[in-house]
């Protein structure tokens, strides 16, 4: 021990007098202590944040599903979730097995499906509200607002009247393009004012054969939809929340839309580019001044003036005219015009329009395509390969606490386990009794292959010549009870389905609540042995298996921290042994003297090492406590998310970093060994000095 301390004493007098050999090893070992702690602290911190946002709102601790199925688990991938991952067909008998798991808190049942929406232009939704006014009034009496509706669909039909004479010239088919030019124009006519008013219902639907097809397409929205037991999964993930409406009654059908999809696929697209336009001003400071994608923007915005045009009522029109030439100080009288130059905004005049718009004119039009309580038509391929449609009722809007503008998280939608299995195409054997019900109810008879041309046809021929004037046209309908039907279809909407109807039936994969303190590695044993007992054998993933490509993201960024770590040290590796290597030249008559008087090769050679050691741990310990001070400051203030894909990564906007002893320790330690190990070989040469070179200096 006392010879210890004469060698430490001897070595920090050394480290001090070579300043700068120190100088340089010193700073070395500080910035890789502190790139170490930092970068490992970010990590784990990134890991800790991205587990919580997973876990608590979509995927759980742990994922099962089908153990024979052809493709692996992904709740989020590229290949937008057409990924065959089996069944699971009965999910009672494996919850039931899952139960007894000591580490289970809680099994939630879970399938999706990808749906299409197709939504209606403005022309549709003009042409829907006149038919339902002329419906409410006498025909030859129309109401102000059967009147106000039928000038807005004229407005709109003379649009497209402008734009069809811009397509004539170019047109394949001129012919065809004339008359809908031609039936256009008959629409501002004063012979179809008076076809109006003289057979209202044939003329609506004129407007909607002819008409309503020469409209753009109407928009066409993908939705992810997630089934699922909504009490079980309200309950299990902490980070679900209802923005607006409320969530699907216990029991009930219904669905309801992410947030993040709500404000960017269904709301208006004018209102939507509004919206982001003055996000990239706020949150990313950028003007349109300097930033040229941003003025683009503005003028696409402005060249939708029409979306916004055509949903005014003729009404509405009249009241927000005066206020735009106010807005805008223009004499200005077209109201296309004004809405056109007011949606061109710049710096200058970006908030005060922006408050305008909400307050006169988002006040005035149909904000989102489909509303909270509207009836949704969900279209999706079953599994066998036909397309399945299913009306569901849109209770409200979700999303998950601090994942607000994650694109990640709003990716899923929710609806109950019943909407999901219509349309992947499995039903439940009660479902498929009320069906039956239903079929016997509007008396529809199964046709098969060996008997379709007699139930057709009939079954004795009956001539086909002779038939007189009077004879009555083929009904397909006839004898079929369609109120009858009606009423058990909405009966089978509206009907109060029991926790057990809900999961009975076939899920897809399902989400494994542990409980607070549970391994995960136990519980994956535990659960696929208990799932194989009960004769319905699963895989089990973790969330970062289970998660896809979002959760090989903390692989990658884990591989891009290992990597910088070994380059560090390789150069530290590298610098150190050269700085030692030097200074031990140097010092040959100082070794030599010591060898001279008694020093024996191992204390020579331990002097050495307890050097390096010495500088190490001063040198890491400043750059591990420089570290602690950064992540202790950004740990407060946070890292804001650069995009909607890191805030997942993220937890939320921000990341709020935080150290550990264990990564200090780690730092530390792994600087102090990689310079002891670069010092060894050079200590070793020094050790072998002769004390005859003492004598010699030029050797």
């Amino acid at each position: 021990m006392n010879m210890f301390y004469m060698l430490a004493g001897i070595a920090w007098r050394n480290v001090v007098a070579h300043r700068v050999k120190s100088a340089i090893v010193g700073t070395l070992l500080f910035f890789g202590t502190f790139l170490v702690v930092t970068g490992k602290s970010l990590v784990d911190s990134i890991e800790h944040a991205m587990a919580e946002s997973i876990t608590s709102s979509l995927a759980g601790d742990l994922q099962i599903y089908d153990k024979n199925a052809k493709d692996p688990l992904q709740l989020f991938s590229f290949g937008g979730g057409g990924e065959d991952i089996g069944e699971i067909p009965d999910f009672p008998k494996l919850r039931d097995a899952l139960a007894a798991v000591p580490e289970v808190r809680a099994v939630v049942p879970m399938g999706s499906v990808n749906t299409v929406v197709f939504g209606s232009t403005e022309l549709d939704q003009a042409l829907t509200k006149l038919r339902i006014a002329t419906r409410a009034s006498p025909a030859d009496a129309p109401n102000q607002e059967s009147q106000g509706l039928l000038e807005q669909v004229q407005a709109i039909a003379a649009q497209l009247a402008e734009d069809q004479k811009v397509v004539l010239p170019i047109a394949a088919d001129k012919v065809k393009a004339q008359q809908d030019l031609d039936a256009l124009v008959h629409v501002n006519t004063d012979a179809f004012h008076q076809e109006f008013a003289s057979n209202t219902e044939s003329t609506l639907d004129w407007l909607d054969r002819t008409i309503a097809p020469l409209a753009s397409d109407g928009k066409l929205m993908y939705l992810r939809v997630l089934g699922t037991e909504m009490g079980s999964f309200t309950q299990d993930f902490s980070r679900f929340h209802i923005v607006d409406g409320e969530n699907i009654p216990e029991g009930k059908r219904g669905f309801l839309i992410s947030k993040y999809a709500y404000e960017r696929f269904v709301k208006n697209k004018v209102a939507r580019e509004l919206d982001d336009m003055k996000q990239k001003r706020d949150e990313d400071g950028l003007r349109f001044e300097s930033d040229k994608a941003l003025s683009d923007q503005a003028g696409r915005c402005s060249r939708q003036y029409a979306r916004i045009l055509f949903m005014l009522s003729p009404t509405d029109a009249r009241a927000v005219l005066p206020l735009l030439q106010k807005e805008l100080g223009s004499e200005e009288k077209d109201l296309g015009a004004l809405i056109k130059d007011f949606l061109l905004v710049n710096d200058d005049n970006f908030e005060a329009r922006y408050a305008f718009f909400y307050k006169e004119i988002a006040t005035r039009i149909r904000l989102y395509d489909v509303a909270v309580g509207d009836t949704l038509t969900l279209r999706a391929y079953t599994r066998t390969g036909y397309m399945r449609s299913v009306n569901v009722k849109i209770w409200g809007t979700f999303e998950f606490t601090g994942l607000e503008s994650s694109q990640l998280a709003g990716v899923y939608n929710l609806s109950d386990l019943v909407t999901f299995r219509q349309l992947y195409g499995k039903m439940s054997d009660s479902q498929l009794a009320e069906l039956d019900d239903i079929r016997k109810s509007a008396s529809i008879k199964e046709v098969t292959r060996a008997n379709a041309e007699d139930e057709l046809f009939g079954a004795a021929a009956e001539p086909l010549v002779g038939e007189s004037a009077e004879a009555k046209t083929f009904d397909e309908f006839a004898g079929v009870d369609m109120t009858a039907a009606s009423r058990s279809a909405a009966e089978l909407d509206e009907r109060v389905y029991s926790k057990a109807d809900m999961e009975n039936g076939v899920v897809l994969n399902a989400a494994v609540v542990l409980k607070d303190g549970a391994s995960a590695t136990d519980a994956k044993a535990h659960i696929a042995a208990a799932a194989e007992t009960a004769g319905v054998p699963v895989t089990v993933l973790d969330w970062q298996t289970a998660s896809g490509i979002v959760g090989q993201l903390l692989l990658v960024i884990k591989g891009v921290l290992v990597i910088a770590i070994l380059v560090i040290f390789l150069v530290a590796l590298f610098i150190i042994n050269n700085s030692m290597m030097m200074a031990t030249m140097e010092r040959t008559a100082e070794i030599g003297t010591m060898r001279a008087i008694g020093a024996q090769r191992g204390q020579v050679l331990a002097l050495f090492l307890i050097e390096t050691l010495l500088l190490a741990v001063v040198a890491s310990g400043l750059g591990a406590g420089f570290s602690m001070g950064l992540l202790a400051w950004l740990g407060e203030v946070g890292i804001k998310a650069p995009s909607s894909q890191a805030m997942f990564l993220f937890g939320g906007p921000r990341l709020f970093p935080a150290w550990s002893w264990l990564n200090v320790a780690f730092g530390m330690g792994s600087v102090s060994l990689i310079s002891l190990a670069s010092t060894f070989y050079p200590a070793l040469m020094a050790a072998r000095v002769q004390p005859v070179v003492a004598m010699n200096p030029k050797e």
